[in-house]
């Protein structure tokens, strides 16, 4: 394992007119280039042939037979150990994959709830491809909107094994990688807004990025843009505007998530503007999130 990253607090912020308005408060992430061990569980097989049987697809009896794969419970748990503890104890917990998780049968974000400091309700966002993550950080917002929840963390997790074959194609990543962050409500420093596009053509995605970036601006300087892989194919050399980074293709749903948990510091110490985006062409969707680290 390698590639450990973890943010500090933000400095406390003046509070805004809304004090459940959600922000970032901190970021940790973890990548896993060698395969761990999977517990070798004699019912794994059998299981796999069920669920795959009435589609006629392969299992992959060779992984099987290794054992292999990464659970994202047991991703998750040091992020946890970073980020919450008991004298900071979450109220909600989401976990957000594309990838169903390697070790099947277990509610993962319940298993999570359970050794998070205080015992959060817990949700799991998945089958909605690279854009889960999104809806994750919407549930978020609208669930601290209530008042009810002093601290949420957003889990963000991806592996590479998949017992069986791809019925269609999928973007897979090359290793496992997990993201937390955790988000507050009140403050300006750290606030988050999301923004949804639906029914939006490829052929407007630059566009309607380009607009976004330019309504961050206005008297302040441009934002960091991260695209992630599927957009920045969308929007190719087609200027947006903002200092974009793309974000690894074999690292195609956490690859934005992780570049926010490494360059989080360094954006609270400059007050800077952060964008995430991703775009889903079969749903023509175009999702967003910006984290405002200055006052």
């Amino acid at each position: 394992m390698r590639g450990m990253f973890v943010t500090g607090p933000l400095t406390a912020g003046e509070v805004n007119g809304d004090g459940n308005r959600v922000r970032v408060h901190s970021a940790a992430s973890r990548t896993f280039d060698e395969l761990t061990g999977q517990v070798l569980n004699p019912a794994l097989r059998g299981y796999v042939a069920d669920l795959t049987a009435p589609y006629g697809i392969a299992v992959r009896e060779d992984l099987i037979e290794r054992g292999v794969g990464h659970s994202y419970g047991e991703m998750c748990l040091p992020l946890l150990a970073e980020l919450v503890s008991e004298e900071r104890p979450a109220d909600l917990l989401v976990l957000a994959t594309e990838i169903p998780d390697a070790r099947l049968g277990r509610a993962t974000a319940t298993y999570l709830s359970w050794q998070c400091a205080g015992a959060p309700l817990a949700f799991a966002v998945c089958d909605q491809g690279l854009l889960a993550a999104f809806t994750a950080l919407h549930l978020i917002d609208g669930y601290a909107r209530t008042g009810g929840c002093r601290r949420a963390v957003l889990l963000v997790a991806e592996q590479p094994t998949l017992y069986h074959e791809l019925p269609v194609p999928t973007p897979v990543p090359d290793r496992a990688a997990a993201v937390g962050v955790v988000l507050e409500p009140g403050g300006r420093r750290g606030a988050l807004s999301i923004r949804r596009h639906t029914k939006l053509a490829e052929h407007h995605v630059a566009e309607v990025l380009a607009a976004e970036v330019a309504r961050l601006s206005g008297d302040r300087p441009e934002p960091t843009v991260l695209l992630g892989a599927r957009l920045a194919e969308v929007v190719a050399d087609r200027s947006v505007g903002g200092d974009v980074r793309v974000c690894r293709e074999n690292q195609p749903f956490t690859g934005v998530w992780l570049e926010l948990s490494r360059g989080l510091f360094g954006w609270q110490d400059s007050g800077a503007q952060v964008l995430l985006a991703e775009y889903d062409p079969t749903l023509g969707y175009l999702f967003s999130a910006t984290v405002r680290c200055g006052g």
